[in-house]
């Protein structure tokens, strides 16, 4: 019964050319607006779902692939610059670096000791057979 819809295009609501010239719009809104969020970016031009179905769907399309992480950057961009500014509290910034753009704490544990340390090591000696 369902064998005639394999392959079958006609519910694709979005081309490719269709997927690449609503991105690029995005993109410039992104630009234009300084959003500092996906979700800014993408607002009034498609849902959260289809967002995440772009980047699953195309995710081995250099070209879509490209204008996806370009969006992404240049909202990540846009909310360094508002935080470094003062526009954005630093706090809020560093949450959504973290939570939406990967961000992640990295420590550096330095540790000093002064003077030696000794270790010692008692091995068995050839001769003695091992316990029963």
């Amino acid at each position: 019964m369902y064998e005639t819809l394999v392959g079958n295009r006609n519910a694709v609501k979005y081309s490719d050319p269709k997927v690449t010239d609503l991105l690029l719009d995005i993109c410039e809104k992104a630009k234009s607006e300084n959003c500092y969020f996906i979700l800014q970016a993408i607002r009034d031009k498609v849902s959260r779902a289809q967002w995440d179905y772009f980047i699953e769907k195309y995710q081995d399309n250099q070209t879509v692939f490209g204008i996806i992480k370009n969006i992404q950057s240049i909202c990540e961009c846009n909310l360094v610059e508002a935080m470094l500014s003062g526009k954005v509290k630093e706090t809020a910034s560093i949450f959504l670096l973290k939570a939406k753009y990967g961000y992640i704490d990295k420590q550096t544990v330095e540790i000093e000791h002064k003077g030696s340390v000794n270790v010692n090591f008692n091995f068995p000696e050839e001769d003695t057979p091992p316990p029963h």
